[in-house]
């Protein structure tokens, strides 16, 4: 009787703790390069002035630029966060960080590439 009655109460809790868990796994279904390709356009798409190495570009400027570093780099990019690292943080000819003029002020392009890839996350398991 007591074994029907522990049953009873834990078969619910496993099944909710296992449907907890598949959604987690569904969460995650945009691949690198999706993601990538997000953070990409959300350069074009921002409108903002971008500073590479001193000098100022527009947001479509900069995303051909980062475009093209990625495109370099795609072999060595495994995590999103490796793209902004290797393609979207500095110059590797000259070493200066990339910048990008923002409402709140001039901040490093990773910086800003870091919350939009944590807004889009979060907009992902919204989903």
């Amino acid at each position: 009787m007591k074994a029907a009655i522990v049953h009873f109460f834990l078969l619910p809790l496993l099944l909710f703790s296992v449907s907890v868990c598949e959604a987690d796994v569904k969460v995650q279904t945009e691949s690198t390069p999706q993601v990538v390709d997000f953070l990409i356009s959300a350069v074009a798409e921002s409108h903002l002035t971008f500073i590479r190495n001193g000098e100022k570009h527009t947001s479509e400027e900069a995303a051909e630029h980062i475009q093209m570093k990625y495109d370099y780099f795609r072999d060595r990019i495994k995590t999103p966060e490796d793209f902004i690292g290797l393609c979207a943080s500095k110059s590797i000819l000259s070493g200066k960080q990339y910048l990008v003029i923002t409402d709140n002020g001039t901040i490093p392009v990773s910086t800003w590439l870091e919350q939009e890839l944590a807004n889009h996350e979060k907009s992902q398991k919204r989903s």
